[in-house]
């Protein structure tokens, strides 16, 4: 199945996706909270059963992970993507050296990743899960039955996270395969979880991430926790007291562009793409680009990028409305989608 046709069932019906580019790692024993303490970058007073979103950074506060920590009665889980298990795990020995009793067990060989994404995506984790799923807040999990099911995603849809052992997931998978026949269910590559997050503003630490800036040129400033110390806090708040010079902005084009191509605005270069992608939804480009911080802001509309001075145009984040935002769980389903009006995908 082509991207494409994948994007359009992750926004219509629901898609699974294999996430082997995710690292789980499970930080166990008294001195877990202080390991991880150090190196993430929110506050991580969180409860259990909880998940938040947030950071690891390197000494000069560029972004080394984006990840997910989640507390599981006392000891702590890591979903991260960006380096290796191999290398994370390095990473957090190296910064949590000296902590007392605390072990970082990597699970990454021992259990797969199967994520959901869709408006009906709720509807077919309930048939492999049970009803229960339907009420799950976001950004929180629950055990059952030898799986963790994780509310969460990064398409802007309704998306779950199950964390199988690897005895189990492959029966797991064709459940959801079988399963999904009823919702026309697709399977959906990395690139194509990728369109829908840059359509979301979803930060990609493959794309985006690989720019030598900080989490506050990239707009993560809600990541950072002001009030305790971690790795790369100090720089990040030397470059606040420096002042920004570029930030991250959403382009639209009909024509293509692509990651590293210039940005300019009368003559002037103004900044560049650090990620790119056709949209099918939109019939548009869609980019992020680091715009020198005067231009940094939506309704320019005489942008110039790349090579073939293609014409773009400054927007607010995200560029759909989402269906997910409009379907209900107690009052719609995936049989019934014919008989619902929903607004248009497309924001005008």
């Amino acid at each position: 199945m082509e991207p494409s046709e994948q994007i359009l069932a992750i926004r219509r019906s629901v898609a699974l996706s294999r996430l082997p580019h995710v690292s789980y790692q499970w930080i166990t024993g008294t001195g877990a909270f202080e390991a991880l303490n150090r190196v993430f970058s929110r506050e991580l007073y969180v409860r259990d059963g909880q998940l938040v979103q947030g950071l690891l950074l390197d000494g000069e506060g560029h972004v080394y992970a984006d990840c997910v920590v989640a507390r599981d009665d006392d000891d702590y889980f890591l979903l991260a993507e960006g380096p290796d298990p191999r290398g994370l795990a390095e990473y957090l020995s190296l910064h949590a050296r000296g902590v007392d009793d605390f072990e970082i067990v990597d699970r990454t060989a021992t259990h797969d990743l199967i994520s959901l994404d869709g408006p009906y995506a709720w509807e077919l984790v309930a048939r492999l899960v049970g009803q229960e799923v339907v009420g799950l807040p976001y950004m929180t999990f629950f055990h059952l039955d030898g799986l963790v099911c994780c509310r969460s995603g990064k398409t802007g849809e309704y998306g779950y996270v199950l964390i199988v052992d690897r005895e189990h997931s492959e029966t797991t998978w064709n459940s959801l395969v079988e399963l999904g026949r009823g919702f026309d269910a697709a399977e959906a590559s990395l690139e194509a979880l990728d369109v829908c997050a840059l359509e979301n503003w979803f930060f990609n630490v493959r794309r985006e991430g690989r720019a030598r800036v900080t989490p506050i040129e990239l707009q993560l400033q809600w990541r950072l926790s002001r009030k305790k110390s971690f790795v790369g806090s100090e720089a990040v708040r030397q470059r606040l007291e420096e002042g920004l010079t570029r930030r991250a902005t959403t382009l639209l084009s009909k024509e293509p562009f692509a990651v590293g191509d210039q940005v300019s605005l009368a003559g002037r270069v103004i900044g560049d793409i650090v990620n790119a992608a056709h949209s099918p939804v939109r019939g548009e480009w869609v980019g992020l680009a680091l715009l020198d911080l005067a231009y940094a802001h939506p309704g320019i509309t005489t942008l110039r990028v790349g090579p073939e001075r293609t014409s773009a145009r400054t927007v607010s984040p995200p560029v759909l409305q989402n269906r997910s935002l409009y379907v209900n769980p107690q009052v719609h389903s995936y049989a019934s989608r014919e008989e619902d009006e929903f607004p248009s995908l497309v924001v005008p």
